[in-house]
């Protein structure tokens, strides 16, 4: 059963509603993409001891990562100083050549886990603000997921070269434009979106899942686009929806990512949203009910059909 996300009286306000489903199907159809290419990454840094703490692989002061004021302490080290690991400075290294810009997010990140999980070395891609307690790339959201493959040049050999010409941070760069959507939408003033706007995003979005190198044989990437088409044509089933409010309620969370009023609009959408999901979940029970009332009528009028055709046999036989 399809349901309408045309839930806002302003059509405008509806297509922003849109744009963020949008990118949060995006993201979603992006995210194994990212996992095994992080897992990659990892191979490619090399492996760490996994005894070092990203706060011993870093001098103080170091500018961007060390904050400290006069007469107190680093806060970033803490307790934790330098010391010298060439085994994991040489993994630094390495995670260091594969930043575009060669500034990784060091306090994003835990040094001591660099060998196990792949994640740790992905969030040295991340931006530097908000994504230190962020677990896993499922964890992240679009701005996170986009920001490794515009700043790891590992993706550079697994997405198409028109999807990066020109260059980061070049505002032409198609995965630029792609960036530039998710903060539009985030940090609208308004929470509105006009139709050709829209229709922009989805054609962007749907692009990048379908880039010819990796994504456009990825199942996950391959159901997004589906799920976006959906979108785009007013397709979405009454699944689909129950799922997306539980992950934007989840989202919701990390408010501080959003502008008031998006989030405001969000929370608006997400309750007009959740009536639409129960009203049609008891429009499908009260159908299935009726079925099989109307099943059971016809059980009892055959019955009673067959009962009288065998009086009016007995008669006959008597």
């Amino acid at each position: 059963m399809a349901a309408n996300t045309n839930i806002f009286t302003e059509k405008q306000t509806n297509n922003w509603f849109k744009a963020y489903i949008a990118l949060n199907w995006t993201k979603e159809g992006l995210t194994d993409f990212v996992v095994t290419e992080l897992i990659n990454v990892q191979k490619t840094v090399g492996s760490s001891c996994g005894q070092c703490f990203i706060q011993n692989l870093i001098p103080c002061p170091t500018q961007d990562v060390c904050k400290k004021r006069k007469r107190t302490n680093c806060s970033f080290h803490n307790s934790l100083q330098y010391k010298s690991c060439q085994t994991c400075t040489k993994v630094k290294q390495n995670i260091t050549s594969l930043h575009r810009f060669n500034k990784p997010s060091w306090a994003n990140t835990k040094a001591e886990r660099w060998a196990i999980d792949p994640w740790e070395i992905g969030k040295c891609y991340l931006p530097r603000d908000g994504y230190s307690s962020v677990s896993s790339v499922q964890a992240s959201d679009f701005n996170g997921v986009i920001s490794i493959m515009l700043n790891c040049t590992h993706f550079q050999t697994c997405v198409s070269t028109a999807c990066l010409s020109p260059p980061p941070p070049d505002k032409q760069c198609p995965l630029e434009k792609v960036r530039q959507i998710g903060r539009d939408v985030r940090h609208t003033a308004n929470c509105k979106v006009t139709d050709a706007d829209l229709q922009y995003f989805f054609l962007t979005l749907s692009t990048l899942l379908s880039d010819s190198v990796c994504l456009v044989h990825d199942p996950s990437a391959t159901k997004a686009r589906r799920k976006l088409s959906d979108l785009q044509n007013d397709r979405i089933s009454l699944d689909d929806l129950g799922k997306l409010v539980i992950e934007a309620n989840q989202i919701l969370t990390q408010a501080k990512r959003f502008s008031e009023e998006a989030e405001r609009t969000l929370k608006e959408g997400l309750d007009a949203l959740e009536d639409k999901i129960q009203a049609g979940e008891q429009s499908i029970e009260n159908k299935t009910q009726e079925s099989i009332n109307r099943i059971k009528q016809a059980a009892n009028e055959k019955e009673l059909d067959e009962y009288d055709r065998g009086i009016a046999g007995e008669r006959l036989r008597a």
